[in-house]
């Protein structure tokens, strides 16, 4: 079972530009059951996380989940 979005392409259910992640990572989304890291994390730990996730756009994983959300481009 695959839990939560694909991570990989340019579909975002979350706002998918640098800041929008960044909030996402830092506050949740409880209604999907994924907490705020910033109360966990310290603020540099938060932003290395989204630094990762940054580098992971655009790898095509075998098997990765369809496309969910809005298409994010590269100049938004």
């Amino acid at each position: 079972m695959l839990i939560g979005p694909n991570l990989t392409d340019d579909y975002w259910l979350h706002g998918g530009t640098l800041p929008e992640i960044l909030h996402t990572v830092a506050e949740g989304v409880p209604a999907k059951g994924m907490p705020g890291w910033a109360k966990l994390l310290k603020p540099d730990q938060v932003t290395a996380v989204v630094a990762y996730l940054s580098t992971l756009r655009g790898t095509n994983p075998p098997n990765a989940k369809p496309p969910q959300g809005d298409l994010v481009t590269a100049s938004q």
